[in-house]
């Protein structure tokens, strides 16, 4: 059952002055609880021929918990949908859509569409969901505030070397991110659950755009309405790193969604600060590319012969695909 009580209210700021500025809205949440909340599973896929089984396994282990799982195939032409249909009769709930438009953010769209359950899980289809994905979910949003709209988890990363320094960038963030009241700056769109009654509100104000972050701009959308992002205890998965092996070009193309996502929201002072995260992410990405080309992530090994194999590029998540 979903909680009723929110409500808008004015509300009165006063600056450090003790004035009072001017009168704007603002959303206020009472903490109303979601007793048993149900959960739909969307997972939009492109040519994962190569992952997306591994993912359905993954999830195979709590039916119990999942009310659907829809697929959103935005036009394989690999096998994916397969691979996907190989899995209907071991997992009852599962079903797979299509969606002609290209890109991520039509397939997200067409999955949150047709979702029914009170939460909406999004997975990315080379993901890995670890045991109790599911449960975690639904026991959080059973007993989180009314004002916490979405959630992410943690994750590692099944194919990619240097997993300590991953990790401990990732505790270091978890560690500010309690810091400052635990609120997240963006969700991690490969892995996370926002509120059907979120989304149904935030929806039409989202970007429909090529070279943005949709999960960026996702949590923006639900800061607008006075809702919040959080982590996610027990939501964990494993992901691909597959995006560091990217050419300098590619990646330094998808590190320029993140200031244009706030660009495109006209919030440019925000744009202009996230470009020393953007650069910091370009140096990583170079410092990095070199030993986890040389991985290999079957053996678990390094190896001068994975540097000269074929590997094919990831596309660029946001960008439409021709």
């Amino acid at each position: 059952m979903r909680g009723q009580s929110r409500h808008g209210l004015a509300r009165l700021r006063a600056d450090q002055s003790g004035r009072k500025s001017d009168c704007v809205q603002i959303r206020c949440f009472t903490i109303v609880t979601m007793a048993n909340p149900t959960l739909s599973v969307v997972i939009p896929a492109y040519n994962e021929v190569d992952s997306i089984g591994f993912l359905l396994e993954s999830l195979a282990s709590e039916l119990d918990e999942i009310e659907e799982i829809i697929v959103v195939d935005n036009g394989s032409t690999d096998g994916t949908q397969e691979i996907v249909a190989g899995f209907t009769e071991s997992i009852p709930q599962l079903r797979m859509v299509d969606e002609d438009r290209r890109g991520v953010i039509a397939a997200r769209n067409a999955g949150f569409y047709l979702a029914k359950g009170d939460i909406i899980g999004r997975l990315d289809a080379d993901a890995r969901a670890k045991p109790g994905w599911a449960s975690a979910v639904r026991d959080f949003f059973g007993k989180a505030e009314q004002s916490i709209g979405a959630g992410t988890g943690f994750f590692d990363q099944y194919d990619m070397p240097l997993q300590w320094f991953h990790k401990a960038m990732l505790k270091f963030g978890h560690r500010q991110v309690e810091k400052e009241g635990g609120d997240i700056p963006t969700l991690f769109g490969a892995n996370m659950a926002i509120r059907k009654e979120t989304w149904d509100e935030i929806q039409p104000n989202l970007l429909e755009r090529d070279g943005i972050l949709d999960d960026l701009d996702i949590t923006l959308c639900m800061s607008d309405i006075g809702q919040r992002a959080v982590m996610i205890p027990g939501m964990e998965i494993s992901a691909s790193g597959r995006r560091m092996l990217s050419s300098v070009e590619n990646y330094r193309t998808f590190t320029e969604y993140m200031p244009a996502t706030f660009e495109a929201r006209g919030m440019h002072d925000e744009a202009k600060k996230s470009w020393g995260q953007v650069r910091m992410m370009r140096i990583i990405h170079r410092i990095f590319w070199l030993p986890t080309r040389c991985w290999n992530p079957e053996t678990g090994k390094y190896s001068l012969r994975q540097l000269v194999s074929d590997r094919v590029e990831r596309v660029l998540p946001y960008e439409t695909k021709s």
